[in-house]
Order: structure tokens, then sequence, then C-alpha cells
């Protein structure tokens, strides 16, 4: 475990502290140092989030305090496992985390967001505006981008969106899009295992921990797991990504399931090589019990 991962775990608690006036107090209470260009941008981001809040549902943390102790460590942990330059795709961001966290905390990430109810994505599209970013957002169930074609990625990042169960079921028919999924979880994690286990979803899969801290508010613990297929881990749990970059990125929103940017490009050797290798083989029980599993809606999340 790094030294990084070590200092989340032994952060002190700070539940009998007063509230934070300001965001700096938080982050100064919480012992995280960002420049002040990121204190700035990740400030106006939480005061806009918290104005679209009077209109609908984006998010239940409402003060600064509560913005770092979940929205800020959960994307610190994104951004410590994130390799440089990696093009990502938040899978329903909801209100915009880890997407829009992680492009001001890791600038050197080329962030996709996807989300499926689109007033909340349209929301997030004129937060990300108001800060200057150029994030596109994706109007739908991200997998039926992939299924598309012509979008690709290195890491597909998730937080509070499903079971791995689901997850699973969802992507594992375009593992030839991506490179593995990022997946925070929280202590349910071994029970989400043990029964992707049960259905045959882990089949080809090498799970591993990136990750693990503590919420400074609850004391419950959160883990990082890393799923790609064997083939691509590189021990004891790193992963071999593929050469990706857009040369033409997509800006604003994406309103419906449409072929990427990279649709003449991607039959390219190193794609058709990592559709024969890197797709997991599926086990017999799985394709037995597959009966339509992939209509099934996500469940509804918040951030």
């Amino acid at each position: 475990m790094s030294e990084d991962c070590q200092d989340a775990q032994n952060r002190p608690s700070t539940s009998e502290s007063p509230p934070a006036a300001t965001l700096e107090e938080a982050l100064a209470k919480y012992q995280i140092t960002l420049v002040p260009e990121q204190v700035g941008l990740l400030d106006q981001y939480c005061r806009l989030r918290w104005e679209w809040n009077q209109r609908m549902n984006m998010t239940r943390h409402n003060t600064y305090d509560q913005f770092v102790s979940r929205d800020v460590i959960d994307s610190l942990s994104f951004a410590r496992c994130l390799q440089p330059d990696e093009v990502i795709l938040d899978v329903g961001t909801g209100s915009g985390v880890p997407g829009v966290v992680l492009s001001i905390l890791r600038p050197d990430l080329r962030v996709f967001l996807s989300e499926t109810v689109a007033k909340r994505a349209c929301a997030v599209a004129d937060i990300i505006s108001h800060l200057g970013l150029n994030i596109p957002i994706l109007i739908g169930r991200a997998e039926k981008y992939l299924e598309a074609g012509g979008w690709q990625f290195h890491s597909l990042v998730v937080r509070a969106v499903a079971p791995l169960l689901d997850l699973l079921r969802w992507f594992t028919p375009h593992w030839e899009t991506f490179d593995r999924m990022l997946i925070l979880k929280g202590p349910r994690w071994v029970e989400e295992r043990a029964q992707a286990r049960h259905h045959g979803m882990m089949h080809g899969l090498a799970l591993r921990i990136i990750d693990r801290y503590t919420i400074p508010e609850t004391g419950a613990e959160s883990v990082l797991l890393q799923t790609c297929p064997e083939d691509r881990l590189i021990p004891p749990h790193g992963c071999r990504l593929r050469k990706l970059a857009y040369e033409v990125v997509p800006t604003g929103v994406i309103e419906a399931p449409q072929p990427g940017p990279l649709q003449k490009n991607d039959r390219t050797p190193d794609v058709a090589k990592s559709r024969r290798s890197n797709r997991p083989t599926p086990s017999p029980r799985r394709k037995a019990r597959k009966t339509g599993k992939d209509d099934q809606r996500r469940p509804k999340r918040h951030s």
C-alpha cells in the first residue's frame, strides 16, 4: 500500500470539530493540501452544485464538511490510482462526482461523464461550462455508447451506481472498449464479490484492492477495487493500458448513444488484438443464466 493510502487511513476523526465555514477550513480539517487554483475551482463547483440543488435533487452533501469528507476524499482515492494521461469514463456521474472533481485534481486526465437522467446531465453540463472545463457528458447508459462503437477508455470509474454483479453484467460484453473498471465500494464489497462469483461473472477477471481508507464521519471502510481481464493484470495490482488518444474530443452534451470520434480507428491492430485476447470467456453457468439481464434498469443513485 502506498504512503498516500496509509495517510488516508490515518486521518484523525473530526466528528466533534465545529462545522467548517469555508472550503479551505474543511480541507485543513481533513489534512488535505491542494494548490490555490484547485481550491478555487472546487469551491466554485461546490457553490454551483448547491445552487442547482435548489431546483432538483443533485446531492445530499450540503456543507463543506460533507463535500470534503465524502466527495473530495473519494475522488482523491481515484486520483491516486489513475495513471498519467488516462482517458476515463465516469459511469453514472450524478452531480459530477468523481468525474468533475477528478478533472480539477488531475488536469492531465481526459475525463468523460455519463448520466442517464437528462435533466441532471444538463445541470452538470451547465456547471462544467461555468468552470471553464472541457468535459463531454454522454446522456444515456454508458454501455450503450460502448456498444455503438467509436468510444474507448482506459478506465471506467464507478461510484455508488450498482452492485458488482450488475456492473459486470452490463459491461462484460464490452471489454474490448476499455481496459479496467475502478469501482469504489463500502464494507459489503466482499458479499458483492461472492455474489458475482456465484453467477459466474468473475471468470477470466482479476479483482484487486488498490486503495482503502476510512470515511472520517462514519468510521466505515471504503475500498477501491480494480477489475480487469487476467491477461492485462500487472502483479500485484496494476493493469496494462492500451495506447489511446482522442484527436477530436466532443464538447458539451451528447444527447443519445451514437458512434464516437474513434469510429474510423476502432479496428486498429491494437484494438483488434484486444478484442481477441482481453474479453473474458463466459463460464457455462453465466451463459446458461443469461436471460435478458442486460435490460435491467440501473438502480437510482445519489451522490
